[in-house]
């Protein structure tokens, strides 16, 4: 894939003056200043693409460290307040809903209306498509939101409750397939003019949009009346049966004069990266995620993706590495000093030395991309300093939505049938689809033990372990911790915790994450316990600034709860088991 067909919105609007014959130029036109029928079906669909996709990755981002993949040193900030479980800093929120509004949600209406004038049936049903994603992302993370005003002439728009915006998003999926299956008219723009994700296989954009499907019905595990494992099935039939078909955002590690109009980031840059790294070197994995990638089921086995995913350094002149153990959030460490990157630099001096380390040390995920000035990855004497995860490098690829995760899906809808069988298979084809995933962005050789593949024989081995194990002894715990490393850095996991629970002791699926437990500041009143009470967990992100200081009589409409400090505790529509329960809480005053 070309990437550098990605490009920034303004930038896309202009160069598409230059498909315009002179012929058909209109002298009361500017063409410096582009409007809404500027441009073509063609150049605006890759910064839709771009912006649909910070929008899944920047909530991945935020909710990771909700669901405690990852944490952050400073408890102060507004990242590292989601750590905690403290909600006292609400602009966390604020990014995944600009992306989706202003980067992406406000162009839609103008690409579906200009390829329905054509009959280019596949660019509307990537509208479609994005529109129901979009709109799905603003309901998991914040409940209500705009939705049936939405995207319109309305400026204040009112606000639709959580089952609104879930099945008008279900609908518009269902209307997006339909068009993907479409014959375009003739000349119509073809998809692959336009497409920098899949180049134009519509057949990929078909199974993306019934492996979205599957996992929005898997999200209503919680609710007796609605959730079918058999429909969930069906999707599934004709989602992603391979890697395949998988859809995969391929990024450069470079610098361009292309940047987005929110942020001003490198447009070709891994998005996780971006927030990850390139804006701090201070994230770190947990203790719980790197002992699921070390001692899964407690039997000792270390995961082969174990290298991959959990920072390491060398050690001992570069003869010995050092694995960190990540943090442990059950403990209060994050409330005194004992922080600290790879190795030690010298402002004085400029260099970099290795420290000869204990087991205690943390490593931070920051590895060096072409954006970095000061942190360096390796030393002067080349001993490596930081492995950083897959994730989280420039030139990372974002699993967008892959077979992996449609194994796991299928594993647990056929688990919950009783069909154990085929969820044992399931699982184990999950873990290898994501193994082998990630080979395909990995070498065959490196110094750095990050980056070279993982041996069939070793991924074989681990798949038939006794940390796997049989049917026999398969369980939800295990199905979901699986999923869980394989969608590292998707705000999937955090839908997958909240309606199971978080796995946690009177929850609907108590054990269904191994070895997690709320952080250790939020369960002893570190932080202040209005935000989420004691015995209540994070469910939902605030409402963002815009709503509060532009919409604020919708807003408080919204729910009951909307303008309270404890919103962040109620559940979202789908993490209800009834609507009775959901509607108690969040009707209209």
């Amino acid at each position: 894939m070309n990437m550098k067909k990605i490009i920034y919105l303004g930038t896309v609007l202009l160069a598409a003056l230059a498909f315009v014959s002179c012929m058909d130029l209109d002298i009361n036109v500017n063409p410096d200043s582009p409007t809404s029928t500027s441009g073509s079906v063609a150049t605006r669909l890759p910064a839709l693409q771009f912006w649909i996709g910070h929008t899944h990755q920047t909530t991945g981002v935020f909710t990771a460290l909700i669901n405690q993949q990852i944490t952050l040193s400073n408890r102060g900030n507004r990242y590292g307040s989601l750590a905690e479980w403290s909600a006292a800093n609400r602009t966390a929120s604020t990014y995944a809903y600009q992306a989706f509004f202003v980067g992406t949600g406000g162009t839609l209406p103008d690409l579906y209306a200009m390829a329905e004038q054509e009959g280019a049936y596949h660019y509307m049903g990537i509208a479609k498509l994005f529109r129901a994603m979009g709109f799905m992302v603003m309901c998991d993370v914040y409940g209500e939101m705009p939705y049936t005003d939405a995207l319109g002439a309305e400026i204040n728009p009112a606000y639709d409750d959580g089952k609104t915006i879930f099945n008008g998003a279900m609908a518009e999926l269902d209307e997006a397939i339909e068009l993907l299956k479409k014959t375009q008219e003739a000349g119509a723009t073809p998809l692959a003019a336009g497409d920098v994700w899949n180049d134009g296989n519509v057949d990929k954009w078909i199974k993306l949009a019934y492996g979205m499907k599957a996992r929005y019905l898997n999200n209503l595990s919680k609710k007796a009346d609605l959730y079918n494992p058999d429909a969930i099935l069906a999707a599934l039939d004709n989602a992603a049966k391979s890697n395949a078909d998988n859809t995969v955002i391929h990024h450069e590690n470079s610098t361009s004069a292309t940047a987005d109009h929110l942020w001003g980031d490198d447009v070709k840059s891994n998005y996780t990266y971006i927030w990850l790294v390139n804006w701090s070197s201070t994230y770190y994995v947990t203790k719980w995620y790197a002992d699921i990638l070390t001692d899964f089921d407690g039997k000792g086995i270390v995961d082969p993706r174990a290298d991959k995913l959990v920072p390491s350094e060398q050690i001992k002149g570069g003869t010995e590495w050092l694995r960190t153990p990540g943090v442990d959030m059950r403990t209060g460490i994050r409330t005194g000093t004992n922080w600290r990157g790879p190795g030690t630099y010298n402002e004085t001096t400029k260099l970099w030395t290795v420290t000869e380390n204990t087991d205690s040390t943390v490593i931070s995920l920051h590895t060096k991309g072409i954006h970095s000035s000061t942190f360096r990855d390796v030393a002067e004497d080349g001993t490596i300093l930081n492995t950083g995860t897959f994730y989280a490098r420039s030139d990372a690829p974002t699993h967008f939505l892959c077979y992996h995760e449609m194994c796991f899906i299928k594993a647990e809808a056929l688990f919950r049938k009783g069909d154990t069988n085929g969820a044992y298979a399931a699982y184990k084809d999950g873990i290898k689809a994501h193994i082998d995933l990630m080979n395909e962005n990995l070498v065959d050789a490196d110094a750095n033990i990050a980056k070279t593949k993982i041996a069939d024989a070793d991924r074989d081995a681990f798949l038939s372990s006794a940390a796997i194990g049989t049917a026999s002894n398969l369980t939800l715990g295990k199905i979901m911790t699986q999923k869980f490393i394989a969608l590292s850095f998707s705000n999937q996991n955090w839908n997958d915790m909240r309606r199971l629970d978080y796995g946690m002791a009177g929850g609907v699926a108590p054990g269904a994450y191994p070895g997690w437990a709320e952080p250790y500041e939020h369960s002893t009143a570190f932080v202040d316990l209005k935000w989420i009470p004691a015995g209540k967990q994070y469910r939902r992100l605030g409402y963002v600034s815009h709503e509060y200081n532009y919409n604020n009589a919708n807003l408080a409409a919204s729910n009951k709860h909307a303008l309270e400090d404890d919103i962040f505790s109620y559940p979202v529509w789908w993490d209800c088991a009834t609507d009775s329960d959901y509607y108690s809480y969040a009707s209209e005053r």
